[in-house]
């Protein structure tokens, strides 16, 4: 294990979640379930940014149970999973929604361990409806939408409640007429909604606003194919003011001058966002185990994207540590440099250069990764070879993030470092390579 970042460094991120603590809800995620019918290679695509205030992530291999697979939990946890992929092609993520929650006390398991057992055990989204029938009657701590894909070509959220649920079919057009379903922090069922709200229909609820820009995303990109290149550059790090435009600069606005500071309370890419996911599937026919979770660590807007296989033999070093992974350890730094001093935006000085650095660096890993697994399956390759693949993709984008890091360094930006908050405790040391 490479040698980690100083106290120092480490203390400065705590800044931003001092005042987000506060002012920002601790769980806010936004996602989106899309059908093969909706993409460019027919293969079908399910995205999550994760906000939490647990912003050390780590990517972990599932052993134990029935079905092997690989997710994204709260560094050091192994009891929950908030993203992941299994060996039978089928993925999993989620997006709090406290309106699905009913009175009085609950038991069963809640958001996290449910995905954990539908991973460990499903392998169609079939087979998670199941499950979900299963446990309405036994009980579960949920309030949550469940967005799910598999190998089979299916594709659906479940707006899931204690003990009650929802399907929303993405291959269903009427449900879904460009065959895809967002979600952010509020249920369709719960609000009485159709499938699909419009922003006039949603008015002021929470998270109306990402809602809004991710539709806006993905209906800018519906009649061209949507891509995992384009999940990855354009919804994870979407900067949008809180109308939906984006913001000058940012990756999905007009090529102009960023503004001083972007406020990120209502963005996609949020003060909050400690990782994200975008997994691609198979096509019906094709060897389950090609499916990829593309894994971001740390906030988007300053980390790289790294492929992740359910067939790799152990998770690339600078994906796993039960600290925080290293390569997010780096990503939560960068933020903290860049934060407003209210902590509620981002000063843009530096992101022209690290968005220029980080993003030829993903570009050339989604390209050698598309030639990897063309080559996988014409060729076979084994669970060494796939590994040893991942761990090179893995260390081109460590190798990336800790030049920037020291970049950083040089530029002689400082910051006091306060106590750390209670939900944030200090959990390692690093120093700059």
């Amino acid at each position: 294990m490479p040698a980690k970042y100083s106290r120092l460094f480490f203390l400065c991120t705590l800044l931003i979640l001092i005042t987000v603590s506060i002012t920002t809800p601790a769980t806010a995620c936004t996602t989106a379930v899309i059908s093969g019918k909706a993409t460019a290679d027919g293969r079908p695509l399910l995205w999550k940014n994760r906000d939490t205030s647990n912003i050390h992530n780590e990517v972990i291999l599932l052993t134990k149970g029935p079905l092997r697979g690989t997710a994204v939990v709260n560094a050091g946890a192994r009891k929950s999973i908030f993203m992941g992929v299994n060996e039978a092609g089928f993925c999993i993520e989620n997006s709090l929604s406290k309106d699905l929650g009913t009175k009085g006390k609950k038991s069963g398991p809640g958001n996290g361990r449910l995905m954990k057992q539908a991973l460990e055990t499903c392998k169609t989204v079939a087979d998670f409806k199941k499950l979900l029938e299963e446990t309405n009657q036994t009980g579960r701590q949920t309030a949550a939408n469940f967005g799910v894909i598999d190998a089979q070509g299916g594709a659906a959220l479940f707006e899931t409640g204690p003990t009650s649920f929802t399907m929303f079919d993405a291959n269903d057009p009427a449900v879904a007429p460009h065959g895809y379903i967002v979600r952010s922090n509020f249920s369709t069922t719960a609000r009485d909604f159709p499938a699909n709200p419009t922003p006039e229909q949603l008015g002021k609820i929470y998270s109306a606003e990402r809602y809004s820009q991710a539709c806006s995303r993905l209906d800018l990109q519906k009649d061209k194919g949507i891509t995992v290149d384009y999940l990855i550059r354009n919804l994870t790090r979407d900067l949008s003011d809180p109308k939906g435009t984006p913001w000058p600069g940012t990756v999905n606005g007009v090529k102009q001058k960023l503004p001083a500071v972007i406020k990120t309370d209502n963005t996609i890419s949020r003060s909050t966002t400690v990782s994200a996911a975008v997994f691609q599937g198979v096509k019906p026919g094709e060897d389950p185990r090609l499916a990829t979770m593309w894994t971001i660590l740390g906030n988007p807007s300053f980390s790289i994207a790294v492929p992740c296989w359910v067939e790799v033999q152990e998770i690339a070093d600078p994906l796993a540590d039960d600290k925080g992974a290293e390569l997010g350890e780096i990503a939560i730094s960068l933020r903290a440099w860049s934060k407003s001093d209210d902590g509620k935006g981002i000063n843009t000085e530096y992101l022209p250069d690290i968005w220029s650095d980080l993003w030829s660096v993903e570009d050339k890993i989604l390209s050698l990764t598309s030639k990897f697994q063309a080559a996988r399956v014409e060729h076979g390759y084994s669970p060494g070879a796939v590994t040893r693949f991942h761990q090179k993709m893995a260390q081109l984008a460590m190798t990336a993030m800790q030049q920037e890091l020291r970049e950083m360094k040089q530029a002689a930006i400082t910051l006091p470092a306060p106590p750390p908050p209670a939900f944030a405790p200090v959990k390692k040391t690093i120093v700059i390579p």
